[in-house]
């Protein structure tokens, strides 16, 4: 209350009280209208602001403002310090719910990157693998393979030669087919050490008369 103003107040609100209760509710107006101007988010980050523009409508208030037509209550706004902020509870209960939200993402997101990492691991030791098996199973192929050639050229070779020792004991003793059929008979049972043989009638077992 500055000296100047004490009579104004005296007519418009009679005593000290009702000047004080006005006083009062200009003051919660003023901050209300203040706090109305910024969004919740805001109070934390533009506090600075949110004082100045609290201090220049409490100013507003208490002062008036005679190029606007706005009349005030005839007290002197020296100073307003923005000391203590309170979230709504609903407000802070979302921050911390969007903050478990954003926490558990990101663990989900962690998680998935692992799940990931291990899943094309074993993906890679899978193809690894496989890879080993394919490439021993094409290696004993190959080998399988050439050793059944070289059996097939050997046993070919072989019959070959056998062959033309059959067409050279023909030749040179001058045998018929017959004669070379009683040649390797008796050959094969010359081979054989205990030889049974159970025929029934009739039976030819030698072919000596066609040598």
């Amino acid at each position: 209350m500055t000296e100047e103003n004490m009579v104004p107040a005296i007519v418009n609100y009679r005593n000290f009280q009702k000047w004080a209760l006005i006083v009062e509710a200009a003051g919660l107006s003023a901050i209300h209208h203040s706090c109305a101007e910024f969004i919740i988010s805001e109070f934390q980050s533009k506090r600075g602001e949110i004082q100045s523009t609290m201090e220049d409508n409490l100013r507003l208030k208490f002062e008036g403002d005679e190029a606007t037509g706005v009349t005030g209550v005839y007290a002197l706004a020296v100073s307003l310090q923005l000391r203590n902020l309170v979230l709504p509870a609903p407000y802070t209960q979302a921050i911390q719910d969007k903050q478990s939200a954003e926490e558990e993402i990101a663990l989900a997101q962690n998680e998935r990157k692992q799940s990931l990492t291990i899943a094309n691991t074993e993906l890679l030791r899978a193809q690894e693998e496989a890879r080993k098996i394919l490439d021993t199973a094409r290696n004993e192929a190959n080998v399988t393979l050439t050793e059944a050639n070289f059996k097939a050229q050997e046993t070919s070779f072989a019959f070959a030669k056998e062959a033309e020792t059959i067409v050279d004991v023909k030749n040179s003793l001058q045998l018929t087919t017959n004669g070379v059929l009683a040649y390797l008979a008796n050959s094969l049972l010359s081979e054989v050490g205990n030889l049974k043989v159970t025929t029934a009638e009739p039976a030819r077992l030698s072919r000596s008369d066609e040598l």
